[in-house]
C-alpha cells in the first residue's frame, strides 16, 4: 500500500470516530482558565466570558460555574482580551493576555458593582507563571522569531539560544544551516520528538534527532520542552512543537530578503591554529577555510481569508543558497540549496466544530557532503570533491486535522498525516578509497547510498472537565498508531573495498558487498491523564502510559556481487521483536501564595526509550543498511598501495548474514529515571524567574546503540580478553619511539582461541551501561513591555556516564572502540567501571529594545562550556585497531565558546499597512575564534578541524501589510 493511501486511510478513520475519538495529541494550542469574585472576595457564578483574537476565529463564550471558574480548552497561540460581564456589575475587560503553545494562562479577576463603574479595563498583567504545569517548557512567537538575529533561520538556531541545551556545532551567520545537529539536554542526546502542526517529524523516532529544514518564516510559534514531560509523550529527550501561521479575517503578508558576502567578514584564525595544522587549498590561505563565501535567503508569505471567520487560507515560501569554507575541506567552499513551500488552511463548520489542513515540503541540494566511512563529517579531512557525496535530499509533511468542542465540558482533537524523505547520496568519482584514522585526511570515491522513510500516523485526544468537592479535574484520554519503515539501497564502493591507515600506515582493509533492506517498527500509544486542580492551590499533574513497539521487516535479497557469488533470500518476520511498556508521571504544584505568584513544582517521570525501525536493522541478518562487510587485518604486504586478492589477514570482524546475527530473547528497552524540582515567582508584571534541579538516570541500555555502535559479539565474550599486554603510547605526534612517547599502558589481548572467529552479532543489554546526570539550571524572563524584553539562563550539568555518545556527539572524536565496556580494554582511562565523569555548562542570553524613531536593537549572547577531553591513539592489538583513551575524560577541556550576535533594524511606515524595514545583522560581534571541533587523536592531535566563523555582517529588507 503506497504512502499517500495509508495516510488517507488513517485520516478518514479518525474523521469517522470523531465522536468517540480516545486518542492522543499534543496539540498545537495553550488555555485560559481563572475564577472570578467580587470585591469582597465572594465567588461569582454565571458571569459570561469572552475572548477574542486575531487568531481565533470568531470570539467564545463560557460561564462560570457555582465556584467562579471558567476556562477555555484548545486555543491558538496568540494575544487575547478577556471580557467578564455579569448583569448588575460592571463590565471588565483584560487585555493583552498572551497564550503559548502548551501555556496555561490563569486569569482570576474581581468585578465590582455597575455603579461603580460601567466598564474596566485592565493591560499589563497577563501571567507569567504557569500555576498548573511541571514541564520546563521555552516559547518563541512570530515577533521574537522575526526579531532576534537567528544566523541560519531555523530550528536549531533557537536550540542554541534555549536554556539547558547543550549544542554540538556553533552557528555564525548561516555556517550551520541546513545541517542536522546533535544537541545534549540534561544527559540525553537523541530520542527527540519534533512535531511539525502536531505531526511526529524527526528523521527516525529512536535517537536521531529533527532532520526537516523547515521554513523559518512560516511558523507562528515554536515551543521547545526539555523536561517534565507528561504522559503525552513517550521519550525522555527534546520535545518541541513547530506550530504554522494561519491565515486570518485581514489579509496579511511578509517578503523578506537578506544578503551576505565575503566582502562582509572578518579574519579570526590566528598563528597559533595555523601552526596547530589548519592549512589552505588551491588559492586559498590557511586564514579562510572558516569564512562564509556567500548567503541568500529570500521568504515570502501570504495569508487571509475566502470567507471571514469561517475559511482562512496561508501559504509560504523560502529559497536559501549557502557557501560555507570550512578547515577540513580547504579546497572549495561548501554549497548547500534549500527551497520550501507551505500550504494552510482552517474551516470552521461551526463554532464547535474546525478542520484544519496542512503541508510542507523541503529540498536540500548539496554539491559536496563531507560524511566518510570510518570517521564522522566533521572529523573527516576531505581535500578535494571526488571523496565527498552528491546529496539531493526532499521531505515533506501533511496532515488533516479534526478539533470539536463537546458542550461546556469536553474537548476532542484528532489528526491524521504522515512525514517522509528521500535522500539519495551519489559519490563523485571511482577512484578507490582510502581513509586515514590518524592523520583523518579521506580520499577516493565515496558510497553511493539511497534512503526513503515514511512515518504515516494518526493521533488524537478527548479532554473531559469536571469539577467536584475535591477540586476541578481535567482529564484526557489518548493514544497514537504510526508505522515507520526505511529502505536503504547501498551500492557500495568502487571496487567494493575500503582501504584503512593510521597514520600513513596500512592497518586493515574492509571488503562491502551491495545490497538493499527495509526495516520498519509500528507503534500503539496510549494514555490517561488528569490534571488535578485541589483545593489549597495544589495541582497535581497525574498519568501513565502505554507504548507498544513491535519491530518487523519484509521479505529481502541480498544480490550477487564482488564478493558475493550466491543470492541470499530472507523471509518477512512481522515481529522480530515487542515491548509492552508502562510509564507513570506524577507533577505537583503548589501556587505558595494565593496571588499565583509563587509556585513550587515537583515532577517525576519514567520514560522508555523508541526504539525506532534501528532496532529491526540490528535484528536481521540483512544488517547495515544493506551494506554488507567483512573486515580484515591488511599490511600492503607488495606495498603498491591498492589491496590485491588475498592480501587480507585475520578477520577481524563482520556484519550481514544468517551465520553473522543472532537473537537475545531477552532483550529489554533501555528507560530513564527524571525528577525534578523547581521554583518559579512572578517579580513584577511580566517578570519571571525559576530555579531548579534535574537529575537523570539512564538504565539497561543495549549494544548497539547507534548505527555506527559495535554490537556484543558472541564469539569474544567479555572475559575472553584476558592476555595481559602493554600497549605503547605513541604519544602526541602519533609516532613510537619518539620523544613525546607516554609510559606503556595495560591492557588486554583475545585468548587465542577466539582470534579470527566470525562474528556472531547480538543485540543484548550491557551490564554496567548506567548513567547519571545532575542539572542545576537558573532562568529569568522579561516580556515586552515599556520597549524592552530579556530572556537569560544558566545551567550547569555533572555526568557520571558509561556510554560516550555525549561527547562524540558533540565532537568528531571517537573516545574508545565501543559505546559501552564490551571489553577490558574499553576501561582504560575511566573511573574503572567504565564511567566517564565531567562537567558542562552553559549560558545563554537574548533580549530586545524599542528605540524612538522606529528603531530597534535586539542581541543574543551564547556561551558554552568547552568539551572535556583526553588524548586518544590507535593501536593494533592481537583481534584488530583498537581505539584508547590514554588520558582520562577532563583531562584537557577545549576552550570555552562565546558568541555575541546584534541586529539594528528600523521600520518605516508606508501606505495603511505596509511597512517597509531594513536591518544590520552582526554575528560574531566580538570576532571569537574559539576552537568547536579539534582532534583528540594522536598523529593529528589539537589540530583545529573547525573554528567559529569570523565576524560577518548581514543586509536585510522586508515589506509587511
Amino acid at each position: 500500500m503506497t504512502r499517500v493511501r495509508v495516510s488517507v486511510l488513517l485520516v478518514a478513520s479518525l474523521v469517522a470516530l470523531a465522536p468517540f475519538a480516545s486518542a492522543q495529541t499534543t496539540g498545537a494550542t495553550g488555555a485560559i482558565n481563572g475564577r472570578v469574585f467580587d470585591t469582597s472576595k465572594a465567588v461569582l457564578p454565571g458571569v459570561t466570558v469572552t475572548i477574542a483574537a486575531t487568531s481565533l476565529m470568531g470570539t467564545r463564550d463560557a460561564v462560570t460555574n457555582e465556584e467562579g471558574q471558567y476556562r477555555f480548552p484548545a486555543v491558538p497561540p496568540g494575544e487575547y482580551t478577556l471580557t467578564y460581564e455579569l448583569q448588575g456589575f460592571a463590565t471588565v475587560r483584560r487585555e493583552g493576555i498572551r497564550v503559548a503553545l502548551g501555556f496555561t494562562a490563569t486569569v482570576d479577576v474581581e468585578i465590582g458593582l455597575a455603579s461603580l463603574a460601567e466598564t474596566v479595563t485592565v493591560t499589563g498583567q497577563a501571567p507569567v507563571v504557569d500555576i498548573q504545569s511541571t514541564e520546563l517548557t521555552t516559547t518563541y512567537n512570530a515577533e521574537l522569531l522575526a526579531a532576534i538575529p537567528t544566523g541560519s533561520r531555523d530550528f536549531w538556531s533557537l536550540l542554541a539560544i534555549s536554556p539547558s541545551v547543550q549544542v554540538s556545532k556553533f552557528d555564525v551567520g548561516g555556517s550551520a544551516a541546513m545541517t542536522v545537529l546533535p544537541v545534549n539536554v540534561y544527559g540525553i542526546t537523541g530520542q527527540e520528538r519534533p512535531l511539525v502542526e502536531g505531526i511526529i517529524s524527526n528523521s527516525a523516532t529512536g535517537g536521531v534527532g529533527f532532520s526537516f529544514y523547515g521554513d523559518y518564516g512560516s511558523f507562528e510559534e515554536v515551543s521547545i520542552s526539555t523536561a517534565g514531560h507528561s504522559a503525552e509523550t513517550g521519550s525522555p529527550g527534546l520535545f518541541s512543537n513547530l506550530v504554522s501561521k494561519s491565515g486570518g479575517n485581514t489579509y496579511h503578508g511578509t517578503l523578506y530578503q537578506d544578503y551576505q558576502s565575503d566582502k562582509m567578514q572578518g579574519f579570526n584564525i590566528d598563528p597559533d591554529q595555523i601552526a596547530k595544522g589548519v592549512t589552505g587549498g588551491g588559492r586559498l590561505g590557511p586564514r579562510e577555510v572558516n569564512r562564509s563565501a556567500g548567503w541568500h535567503d529570500t521568504n515570502g508569505d501570504l495569508g487571509g481569508f475566502l470567507i471571514p471567520d469561517k475559511l482562512w487560507w496561508y501559504g509560504s515560501y523560502r529559497y536559501l543558497a549557502v557557501k560555507q569554507w570550512f578547515a577540513n575541506y580547504p579546497a572549495e567552499p561548501q554549497y548547500s540549496r534549500g527551497q520550501n513551500f507551505t500550504g494552510k488552511f482552517t474551516y470552521q463548520l461551526s463554532n464547535n466544530n474546525k478542520f484544519i489542513g496542512y503541508f510542507q515540503r523541503t529540498e536540500k541540494l548539496q554539491t559536496n557532503r563531507l560524511d566518510a566511512f570510518r570517521l564522522s563529517a566533521t572529523a573527516a579531512i576531505n581535500l578535494d570533491r571526488s571523496s565527498t557525496w552528491y546529496q539531493d535530499y526532499n521531505s515533506g509533511v501533511w496532515k488533516l486535522e479534526y478539533n470539536r468542542v463537546i458542550g461546556n465540558a469536553a474537548f476532542a482533537e484528532m489528526r491524521g498525516g504522515t512525514y517522509f524523505f528521500h535522500f539519495p547520496t551519489e559519490r563523485q568519482s571511482e577512484g578507490l578509497r582510502y581513509e586515514d584514522t590518524g592523520t583523518r585526511i579521506v580520499r577516493g570515491g565515496n558510497q553511493n547510498r539511497v534512503q526513503d522513510r515514511d512515518r504515516p500516523q494518526a493521533l488524537g485526544s478527548v479532554s473531559y472537565f469536571k469539577d467536584s468537592l475535591w477540586g476541578t479535574h481535567n482529564f484526557k484520554v489518548g493514544g497514537n498508531y504510526f508505522r515507520e519503515e526505511q529502505w536503504s539501497e547501498a551500492g557500495g564502493f568502487p571496487d567494493q573495498v575500503v582501504h584503512v591507515y593510521n597514520n600513513r600506515v596500512p592497518i586493515e582493509v574492509w571488503l562491502t558487498e551491495p545490497g538493499e533492506q527495509t526495516i520498519g517498527l509500528a507503534v500503539t500509544s496510549a494514555y490517561v491523564t488528569d490534571t488535578w486542580q485541589m483545593p489549597k492551590r495544589l495541582t497535581l499533574n497525574l498519568g501513565v502510559r502505554f507504548d507498544r513497539f513491535r519491530s518487523y521487516v519484509p521479505e529481502m535479497v541480498h544480490p550477487v556481487s564482488r564478493w558475493n557469488p550466491t543470492e541470499v533470500r530472507f523471509p518477512a518476520q512481522d515481529n522480530l521483536n515487542t515491548w509492552n511498556l508502562f510509564a507513570p508521571r506524577f507533577g505537583a504544584s503548589w501556587a505558595v501564595t494565593g496571588d499565583n505568584k509563587n509556585v513550587v513544582k515537583f515532577n517525576y517521570a519514567k520514560y522508555w526509550y523508541d526504539p525506532g525501525f534501528g532496532l529491526a536493522g540490528f535484528l536481521t541478518p540483512n544488517s547495515n543498511n544493506g551494506l554488507w562487510n567483512r573486515r580484515f587485518a591488511w599490511t600492503d604486504p607488495n606495498g603498491n598501495g591498492v589491496y590485491d586478492v588475498g592480501e587480507q589477514g585475520r578477520l577481524i570482524a563482520n556484519a550481514g548474514g544468517t551465520a553473522s546475527t543472532a537473537l537475545d530473547p531477552n532483550l529489554k528497552d533501555p528507560y530513564v529515571h527524571e525528577v525534578a524540582v523547581w521554583y518559579e515567582r512572578e517579580l513584577v508584571a511580566n517578570v519571571g524567574v525559576r530555579g531548579g534541579v534535574v537529575w537523570r538516570g539512564t538504565r539497561q541500555a543495549y549494544a548497539p546503540s547507534t548505527g555506527n555502535a559495535s554490537p556484543v559479539n558472541l564469539n569474544r565474550p567479555y572475559n575472553a580478553f584476558n592476555v595481559p599486554v602493554m600497549i605503547p603510547d605513541p604519544g602526541p605526534d602519533g609516532r613510537i619511539g619518539t620523544a613525546d612517547d607516554g609510559p606503556p599502558i595495560p591492557g588486554f589481548n583475545l585468548a587465542p582461541q577466539f582470534v579470527g572467529t566470525p562474528s556472531i552479532n547480538v543485540t543484548q543489554n550491557v551490564p554496567n551501561s548506567d548513567g547519571d546526570f545532575l542539572t542545576y539550571e537558573f532562568s529569568g524572563t522579561k516580556r515586552m513591555s515599556n520597549r524592552w524584553s530579556l530572556a537569560a539562563s544558566y545551567s550547569i550539568m555533572k555526568s557520571w556516564f558509561n556510554g560516550n555518545e555525549y561527547p562524540e556527539a558533540q565532537s568528531p572524536n571517537t573516545i574508545r572502540t565501543n559505546v559501552f565496556p564490551l571489553t577490558p580494554n574499553d576501561l582504560i582511562g575511566t573511573d574503572g567501571s567504565g564511567r566517564f565523569v565531567f562537567t558542562v555548562w552553559s549560558a545563554k542570553m537574548l533580549g530586545t529594545v524599542e528605540l524612538p524613531y522606529g528603531m530597534r536593537l535586539a542581541g543574543t549572547v551564547r556561551e558554552q562550556s568547552g568539551l572535556p577531553y583526553g588524548r586518544t591513539f590507535d593501536t593494533t592489538l592481537n583481534y584488530g585497531t583498537v581505539r584508547v583513551l590514554a588520558e582520562p575524560m577532563g583531562t584537557h577541556r577545549q576552550p570555552n565558546v562565546v558568541i555575541t550576535d546584534l541586529r539594528l533594524e528600523k521600520t518605516f511606515s508606508l501606505s495603511g499597512p505596509l511597512q517597509a524595514s531594513g536591518a544590520v545583522d552582526l554575528f560574531n560581534l566580538f570576532n571569537s575564534n574559539a576552537e568547536e571541533r579539534i582532534s583528540w587523536q594522536s598523529g593529528s592531535y589539537l589540530r583545529p578541524l573547525q573554528v567559529i566563523p569570523p565576524r560577518v555582517a548581514r543586509v536585510s529588507v522586508k515589506l509587511t501589510f
